[in-house]
């Protein structure tokens, strides 16, 4: 589990989605596969997100599936 303000690694080739109304239960609006590893803050995790958390990358705020990211050291 991700604490809110923890920095997280983001790998290449990871899926990050946005959905309109922040509801997983939707399509999502936006996507974007990163290009390079990289960094980003865990912003929050609800129950009705799963497998989702919620991060700040690049500026702005997009769903990662959890298995994808790891916690920094």
């Amino acid at each position: 589990m991700f604490s809110k303000g923890e920095l997280v690694f983001v790998p290449s080739d990871v899926t990050l989605l946005q959905f309109e109304h922040d509801s997983c239960a939707e399509a999502p609006n936006k996507w974007l596969k990163t290009d390079r590893p990289s960094h980003a803050v865990a912003v929050g995790h609800e129950t009705n997100w799963e497998p989702y958390c919620k991060i700040l990358y690049k500026g702005q705020y997009w769903f990662v599936n959890k298995k994808n990211i790891m916690e920094c050291e």
